[in-house]
């Protein structure tokens, strides 16, 4: 283990020993004389770069939250050129079974209203995530550059009449009148 390995605090990534954990007395000699940092974004990115089918999907969602958390505070251009290929989105699939995707070339959706969520699950990929996550994810998003995977950006409603077609002759101009108000 060499010193880049450590780091003081932190989320818990398994590429990083946790020195603080460990050694709490010591701060002094680990903080101020050998400068040993906490968790960055870098250690974050490398975790995620790790990941396996193995990895569970609570780890994978925890480590998303992390990426995201650290790209709120400083998120370079390509930091996350390291990520572009990597299998580590939890989607779930058209039959209910939940699978690992690539941000970059995969092709699945992110349910940012409840609405909407309901509507298409089961019916389109989408991420693990529920609506209030999906919602705190700008960051992430932004980075990844996935806005044009949210549900609500993609969808696009139309009204469609069904059935036949009864024409109020009366209705039709009491409302017309009332739309003169409205308009003002």
């Amino acid at each position: 283990m060499t010193l880049r390995d450590c780091v003081w605090d932190g989320p818990r990534l398994s590429s990083v020993y946790h020195l603080s954990t460990e050694f709490p007395l010591c701060k002094i000699l680990f903080r101020d004389y050998l400068k040993v940092g906490n968790v960055t974004l870098d250690h974050v990115v490398h975790e995620l770069e790790c990941v396996t089918t193995s990895t569970s999907v609570g780890r994978l969602e925890e480590l998303l939250l992390h990426l995201n958390r650290y790209l709120g505070k400083t998120s370079p251009q390509n930091c996350l050129v390291k990520l572009k290929g990597k299998s580590i989105i939890p989607v779930k699939n058209l039959d209910g079974v939940v699978c690992f995707m690539t941000y970059d070339s995969d092709s699945w959706y992110l349910a940012d209203r409840q609405r909407l969520r309901d509507c298409f699950d089961g019916k389109l990929p989408l991420i693990t995530f529920d609506v209030a996550t999906v919602r705190k994810l700008s960051p992430l998003i932004q980075a990844m550059d996935l806005s044009k995977r949210l549900l609500s950006e993609v969808d696009t409603p139309s009204l469609e009449a069904t059935g036949d077609r009864i024409y109020d002759e009366e209705r039709s101009l009491e409302l017309r009148r009332r739309v003169l108000y409205f308009q003002g």
